[in-house]
């Protein structure tokens, strides 16, 4: 049995983040884990890019003032890292009596998530970085990268997070909803919910082996046909529906790739107001 994998940094989701990995690990029976990148960059940074300067290099009191900038900065940032993590670990105990790991890496938050991440774990995110340059953005650069990149399933999460009794299936004929077909037919963490499996397009009748699998699986389906713009009908099918998560597959090649690519990926990003699973 994989891990649910809380993302935990000081963006604006990060109290939403942590009761939606708590509301899963709690559905799926999953240990829980805390886990925090620090992506700190020192004050030398760009040193290496100006060094060719004559006579830079001979200023060393410049340079060891900044090498103790770097020590002091170093330590506050672990501080607030180490702070930030307890504050989270101890909301987790005292509301829901659960006690999750606490995992701490240095680095690139992408390189590191890649290396812990199992492709048995459910890794949960906030829309939104901490980054102040990625707070008027729909959707933070690592999201993207964690879903094009890690073999987890990845659980996008906005501000605040209900618990859904309700979620949109955005289903193809493909090997990857094939897959996702069984993984939500077997799921601990869909198994109480209303589904409502949609596809946007002209194939006829392609809904209906996996509306019958999944009623056979023990889910209250409803199946659904839309047409036109992919992205715009199933928003506009959610909204109506006020369904509470969205499921879809990453990356396969066909229309359904629009969802992770240029417009139509923020698009659903920065409209959809429920919680996202994606899983390949």
């Amino acid at each position: 049995m994989g891990r649910v994998v809380a993302c935990i940094d000081a963006s604006p989701c990060v109290n939403a983040t942590a009761e939606a990995a708590v509301w899963v690990a709690q559905k799926t029976q999953r240990p829980l884990v805390l886990l925090q990148v620090l992506d700190y960059r020192p004050a030398s940074y760009h040193l290496g890019e100006i060094s060719g300067v004559i006579g830079f290099e001979s200023n060393a009191m410049l340079l060891k003032e900044l090498t103790e900038l770097d020590e002091k900065q170093f330590e506050l940032a672990q501080q607030y890292s180490d702070d930030l993590l307890q504050h989270i670990s101890k909301l987790i105990k005292n509301k829901y009596d659960i006690e999750a790991t606490i995992i701490q890496r240095r680095g690139d938050f992408l390189e590191q998530s890649f290396d812990e991440l199992q492709p048995e774990d459910i890794a949960v995110i906030g829309k939104i970085g901490e980054n102040a340059a990625e707070k008027n953005k729909p959707v933070g650069s690592n999201v993207e990268g964690l879903i094009r990149g890690t073999k987890s399933t990845v659980f996008t999460i906005g501000e605040q997070f209900i618990p859904p009794s309700s979620f949109l299936f955005a289903y193809e004929h493909s090997q990857v909803c094939q897959t996702m077909l069984k993984r939500v037919g077997q799921s601990e963490l869909l198994k109480d919910m209303e589904c409502h499996i949609v596809y946007v397009g002209d194939q006829n009748g392609i809904l209906a082996q996996p509306t019958d699998y999944l009623k056979y699986s023990g889910l209250n389906v409803t199946s659904q046909y839309l047409y036109g713009d992919i992205a715009e009908s199933l928003l506009e099918y959610q909204k109506q529906h006020q369904l509470g998560m969205m499921i879809m597959g990453a990356f396969s090649h066909s229309r359904i790739q629009q969802f992770f690519v240029g417009s139509t990926t923020l698009k659903i990003f920065q409209e959809s107001e429920v919680a996202m699973l994606v899983a390949r």
